[in-house]
């Protein structure tokens, strides 16, 4: 589309498209406009000065533009050129993002180059993703969650030089050891490093490098995954003493009246967690798929604005403090990534939920109150208090309404591919 230079009257301006997201418009400078601003400005700046020879206040009109016309002219210039341009975007229905970038190009007349977000047009949702399996939470799976909550309770019991370490067992062991890539380069060291041995916390196959271990020995393993060689030694081991299941025991996870009411709950829990992990799984394979399936342009003044929010929001929680400069750029440049990928689902999904016209109702407030309060044990009041204020009601209002096109796209959208 071509510029039309006319005379700013918003119907007779015509908006040109540079990228999907990056539009201009030129507009011509009134001159009568701009000199009776000027004026005004001059007239204020008087008011204001305090130049040498003068009274505060009384330095006449000419002696003012002589130091300050030049300055003062481009300020009335873009006042007025960005009136003109706010009343023809709005006019127009145009939602600007970002700064518009002013740039002058004869005398009186202007280009202003600006970003807006994107159209999503014909929508491709035929999703196939890996199915995600759900976690069997068999009898063996809730005995080993409810070892693991009783070994935070363990004593430990420090181990003679000549004890080796067994499979059955479980262990502290405090080691010192360094990692070494595929170059030969050490990647990564450190000395009175504790791990917990046998606790289903680290790696299986890790843990094999220390059975038939005793104090002082030294273990390698072969990090096929990462690519990389871990050495060290042994410089302590200690038993971990387990207390018994019982009555008196359970009493430090909870109010229970017997061992059977204790493991009820670690099922439960353990059945909620796995469904939550199934379905954030899911939600995220999804989420990359339609990302991919629906390439979106997005303008680089959002993404950055985006990336350098997040990394001010990890500064405030006293991460990357004291980031370097080199850094800082590295980690811009996966934030920027992020940033993309999460500001072109937000609108993906924002133009699904007004294609199949899905929104939130009072009814799915009333069953989020009813179901998290049933969860926590809490009263639904107590539940409502928490989203009472307006910026809490508007980010659970998005968090209902992103779970119903979730839902949705599972029900109707979504295929699945067996591995």
């Amino acid at each position: 589309m071509d510029n039309a230079v006319m005379d700013n009257a918003s119907n007779e301006i015509a908006i040109k498209d540079e990228t999907s997201v990056r539009k201009s418009v030129t507009l011509k400078l009134d001159e009568k406009k701009t000199q009776e601003l000027l004026q005004k400005k001059l007239e204020a700046a008087a008011k204001k000065s305090n130049i040498k020879g003068f009274r505060p206040g009384k330095a006449p009109i000419s002696i003012i533009k002589k130091y300050y016309e030049q300055e003062l002219i481009e300020e009335a210039a873009a006042e007025i050129l960005n009136e003109d341009f706010r009343q023809i975007v709005s006019e127009k229905g145009i939602y600007v993002i970002g700064t518009p970038m002013l740039e002058k190009k004869t005398e009186n007349e202007y280009s202003i180059s600006f970003d807006v977000m994107p159209e999503v047009k014909d929508l491709n949702l035929n999703i196939k993703v890996k199915k995600v399996k759900k976690r069997d939470i068999n009898d063996e799976v809730i005995k080993e969650e409810m070892d693991f909550l009783l070994e935070r309770l363990a004593d430990q019991e420090k181990l003679d030089d000549s004890a080796v370490i067994n499979s059955d067992d479980k262990y502290f062991v405090k080691i010192d050891y360094v990692t070494i890539d595929e170059t030969g380069k050490e990647v990564d060291s450190a000395k009175d490093y504790s791990i917990s041995l046998n606790s289903s916390i680290i790696d299986k196959t890790f843990e094999a490098s220390f059975i038939g271990k005793k104090k002082g020995d030294s273990f390698e393993f072969d990090d096929k995954e990462r690519k990389v060689v871990v050495k060290g030694f042994i410089k302590e081991i200690d038993k971990k003493i387990m207390p018994e299941l019982n009555a008196e025991t359970i009493k430090n996870f909870g109010d229970f009246k017997d061992v059977a009411e204790f493991k009820k709950y670690v099922e439960k829990s353990l059945n909620e967690y796995e469904e939550k992990r199934y379905r954030d799984a899911l939600r995220a394979s999804i989420s990359e798929e339609i990302v991919n399936l629906n390439p979106v342009e997005l303008p680089d003044s959002i993404v950055e604005e985006d990336a350098k929010s997040r990394l001010e929001e990890m500064k405030k929680q006293g991460k990357y403090k004291d980031i370097g400069e080199k850094q800082a750029g590295e980690f811009m440049g996966i934030l920027r990534i992020m940033a993309k990928r999460d500001i072109a689902l937000y609108l993906l999904l924002s133009e699904i939920e007004k294609a199949e016209n899905i929104t939130v109702t009072e009814s799915d407030f009333e069953e989020f109150y009813k179901n998290t309060a049933a969860m926590s044990n809490m009263k639904e009041e107590e539940v409502r208090g928490f989203y009472s204020a307006k910026e809490a009601q508007e980010n659970l209002k998005h968090a209902l309404l992103e779970d119903k096109t979730f839902d949705f796209l599972i029900q109707n959208k979504v295929s699945y591919i067996e591995e």
